[in-house]
């Protein structure tokens, strides 16, 4: 792998001048913060104006000091403690804590910028995925966040070194070093100096956060006359966003220019009133409901909400797309429901598309409007996958359904990429189109579903997985080995559990149907008798259960 830093482009450093001081003039003033009072620069700066002489205009190098240094004692004056109090040293412990985790920080973004392969040149990029997937791998993290750490580390280290020295130093709290790096990613690598230049002569081991981060607003600024920050309309984005929470919900993000963004809005509120007020004259005069979708307005007698209606509209309003043919979904979206869950019998939790966890009662709700139900069968005890025969190159339909289900997403360590589109049927062991019996088998043991990326990446051998007899995966990555990992087979979580529960609830059956012919036979009560008063210092047993009672089993 080469490590290299990008020069800068002629086109950048054609279109910036260097870097020119002001003279700090007017009064001073001081603020309630500790920190040291700013000075005001001259009028074009002070003004806020573009320079209209064609030049762009360059950032002031305002002072930006703190009133006295940050230490264990000035820390117990600013925070009004008392000296030596437990809240004093706690505070001292963690100003010392917050430089250590800066330290920490600088010491893995410099680790990380030598797996830097530059994005910019096409004839590493085999280079580039196998740095990406070691990094993933070594850091137990997805493959898109070792992207953007390898991306990130390169900018720190490599063009932001002043800055950089001072997080190393512990002076620069490592969540201001991430807000640094953020707002430089836009902007040229001339700039990127001129920032790392200015903001390392800050004094970034006393100031607060507030003055930090004022400061670097009004920095970062500067560059925005330039045309650094992306416009409004190069932002138009929807993308789907599933919950943190595992709650069965997801949020559909539209991002875009503010005007487009609030008619959207105002459309949109404006349709669910007026489907609310219909659904209002409906209901007094009897005539037929609006958008009662699902009934719930005739059976209640009561007009959505607002937010129902809104949702609904979006949700069930075909798309218009000016006469362009959209082509039917090439996959069907997968529900994975326990069987007890949808016999009513267990609240176990569904998943949607074999990764999304879904309550027990959508996920009923869910198949009971479905036509058809296929079954993928699984090890009761252990939830393992059981296999499917097959002799033939390409995998028979149920195979790829149970596939889909085993691998919800890429098969590659740290890949979140699912396979419900855009993935293949791979075999680990190259089938042999001539001799089929030599080896290479299609099979589920040596099947499963890679995204097309990662699938052309193990066609040309960046990365090599090896199926074992235990059904685990050995991934080794990069042509020249640069990083190895044995991934178990993925197994249903589920059913263990609920095998478990039932085994439980049998046994529990089963104790209870002898106490209870040991007390129809009278030999219970005969054995309390001549057993004489229990002594509960000397009788640790649990107490009878009540046998009249009803107890249901967990499920």
């Amino acid at each position: 792998m080469t490590v290299s830093n990008p020069a800068t482009t002629p086109s950048a450093s054609s279109r910036v001048q260097s870097p020119t001081s002001s003279t700090p003039s007017g009064p001073s003033s001081s603020s309630a913060d500790g920190a040291a009072p700013s000075s005001r620069t001259d009028s074009a700066v002070g003004s806020g104006r573009p320079d209209t002489s064609g030049s762009p205009q360059r950032p002031p190098r305002r002072p930006v000091r703190a009133r006295s240094p940050l230490t264990e004692k000035s820390l117990v004056r600013r925070g009004k403690l008392e000296s030596r109090s437990a809240d004093a040293v706690a505070a001292g412990r963690l100003l010392e804590m917050q430089r250590d985790a800066s330290r920490a920080r600088a010491a893995l973004l410099a680790q990380a910028a030598a797996f830097w392969v530059d994005h910019e040149d096409p004839d590493q990029a085999d280079d580039r995925a196998a740095a990406d997937l070691a990094v993933a791998i070594a850091l137990r993290t997805t493959t898109p966040k070792a992207t953007y750490l390898l991306r990130d580390a390169h900018l720190a280290v490599d063009e932001l070194p002043a800055t950089f020295e001072r997080l190393a130093c512990g002076d620069m709290p490592s969540e201001w070093f991430d807000k640094l790096v953020k707002e430089v990613r836009n902007l040229t690598p001339f700039q990127r100096t001129e920032i790392d230049e200015l903001v390392s002569a800050w004094d970034l081991a006393s100031i607060p956060a507030d003055r930090f981060f004022d400061e670097l607003r009004l920095l970062r600024a500067w560059y925005d006359i330039d045309g650094a920050r992306p416009l409004p309309e190069d932002t138009r984005d929807v993308a789907l966003e599933h919950s943190p929470d595992d709650d069965g919900t997801a949020c559909l993000r539209i991002t875009g220019p503010i005007p487009e963004i609030h008619s959207l809005a105002a459309r949109l509120d404006a349709a669910a009133k007026s489907v609310q007020a219909q659904q209002r004259h409906a209901l007094e005069d009897g005539s037929p409901i609006p958008f009662d979708l699902d009934g719930d307005v005739a059976r209640h007698h009561t007009t959505m909400t607002l937010a129902e209606l809104r949702y609904a509209i979006i949700h069930r309003t075909l798309l218009d797309t000016a006469g362009v043919e959209v082509p039917a979904p090439a996959h069907r979206v997968n529900v994975v429901v326990p069987v007890l869950t949808l016999m009513g019998l267990s609240d176990a939790p569904a998943t949607y598309d074999g990764i999304i966890p879904l309550p027990a009662d959508m996920a009923r709700r869910l198949a009971a409007g479905e036509e058809v139900w296929h079954r993928v069968l699984t090890d009761p005890t252990s939830g393992e996958f059981l296999p499917l025969p097959a002799d033939q190159y390409r995998p028979t339909a149920a195979m790829v359904e149970h596939l889909r289900v085993r691998d919800p997403v890429c098969a590659v360590p740290t890949c979140t990429r699912t396979t419900s589109s855009d993935a293949e049927n791979d075999h680990i062991e190259e089938f042999d189109h001539a001799h089929p019996e030599r080896g290479g088998p299609t099979s589920i043991a040596n099947l499963h579903r890679l995204d097309w990326g990662h699938h052309d990446d193990k066609t040309r051998r960046i990365i090599d997985p090896e199926r074992t007899a235990d059904g685990s995966t050995t991934w080794t990555i990069g042509t020249v080995a640069r990083a190895r990992i044995a991934v178990a087979s993925r197994r249903d979580l589920v059913t263990p559990i609920v095998a478990t529960a039932l085994q439980e609830s049998w046994d529990r059956y089963q104790w209870t149907l002898e106490l209870d012919a040991l007390q129809r036979s009278g030999y219970l009560e005969q054995f309390l008798l001549e057993g004489g008063p229990e002594d509960p210092a000397l009788d640790d047993a649990l107490p009878l259960p009540d046998l009249t009672a009803e107890d249901d089993p967990p499920f």
